[in-house]
């Protein structure tokens, strides 16, 4: 247990309620991102001490605040996905299943918003000074009455009605609480164009998502996949024809002959087979490469590391320094591929 950890655990002891970030947890266990390993740790940790987090610390936004309460009742260790001695995975407990719309930032920001009797001069100057395209029209933290938008202004005045006050140019707003599925919000962002999300504990409205904002975030997760499709093509091109078949087959487990049998080519092996093949002292020299094979080697290791973590699809994605690990690989095999031509 962490030093920050048994603190918490003394506080709450104590009948206080102490808060932090989800992020400032993580690194309190050494990480920066909600890893199965990880997530599995800190729940056990949690389920042991007698405390749980509000809201949940894997269901909600990474620099969210979450605070630590007595738990009601004896709560079960969550699993989440882990090889079992067979080497089959076991499935994810349902709480690690879904990505949720709280995940993302911008339902967190909270919103910039105008009352219905305001005037419609206030709304177009909030909007020019933010670059906004609208804004929530609420009576209070918890009322949302609408939206106004510069697409609803134009609907307005395209039928000569005299604009006045915000209720004027108001349309009805899409709210979703922050527990909804963000493949599910989806489609109502898309047809809508924005949505605002509510808490589903005290029921302010925490934020606003629109469609540049859902963009954003399937760029952000989207990319590392298109990083690592390119490695592995290169590390393929890299390897194809170079080893006998043979050779292939010495990397897959005993256990599955039949998938032995099936390999056939560098195409058929995984990113880790690939690195098992590179390791051998005596298939170096059949790459043809002037290049250092344990420094090489452990740049492919440390890749092989965050495609793993990719293929989990973490909401938190991964960080800076893991973008430049896949950047600079991908880059030394462009050059590792011309000198070979």
């Amino acid at each position: 247990m962490t030093k920050e950890f048994e603190e918490i655990k003394n506080d709450v002891g104590e009948g206080k309620e102490p808060s932090t970030t989800v992020r400032e947890l993580l690194r309190w266990f050494d990480s920066r991102r909600r890893r199965t390993g990880v997530v599995k740790r800190i729940q056990t940790e949690l389920d042991e001490a007698g405390i749980v987090t509000n809201p949940d610390f894997t269901k909600v936004w990474i620099d969210a605040e979450i605070t630590f309460k007595k738990a009601p009742q004896a709560v079960a260790v969550v699993a989440p996905a882990e090889e079992d001695q067979s080497g089959t995975e076991t499935a994810f407990a349902a709480k690690d299943a879904n990505f949720l719309i709280s995940m993302l930032k911008a339902a967190n920001c909270g919103v910039i918003s105008v009352k219905p009797q305001d005037t419609v001069e206030k709304a177009i100057t909030l909007m020019l000074a933010h670059d906004f395209s609208q804004l929530a029209v609420m009576s209070n933290e918890r009322t949302l009455n609408g939206t106004i938008s510069w697409k609803t202004i134009g609907k307005r005045l395209s039928h000569e009605n005299n604009l006045v006050e915000v209720k004027d140019a108001m349309e009805m707003a899409v709210a979703l609480e922050d527990t909804e599925a963000l493949f599910k919000a989806t489609k109502l962002i898309i047809e809508h164009e924005f949505v605002f999300v509510r808490s589903s504990i005290d029921k302010k409205v925490t934020g606003i998502v629109t469609a540049t904002d859902l963009s954003e975030q399937f760029q952000f997760l989207s990319e590392p996949f298109l990083l690592i499709g390119q490695i592995e093509n290169q590390i393929r091109n890299l390897m194809n024809g170079k080893f006998s078949v043979e050779v292939l087959q010495e990397v897959c487990s005993d256990t599955d002959l039949e998938r032995k049998e099936r390999i056939q080519s560098v195409a058929d092996l995984t990113f880790g087979e690939y690195l098992r093949i590179i390791q051998k002292p005596d298939n170096w020299p059949l790459l043809g490469l002037r290049v250092d094979r344990a420094v090489f080697c452990a740049e492919m290791d440390r890749v092989r590391e965050i495609r793993n973590d990719v293929m989990h699809f973490d909401p938190d994605g991964i960080d800076e320094e893991q973008y430049d690990q896949l950047r600079r690989f991908s880059r030394l095999m462009d050059e590792l591929e011309a000198l070979t031509q």
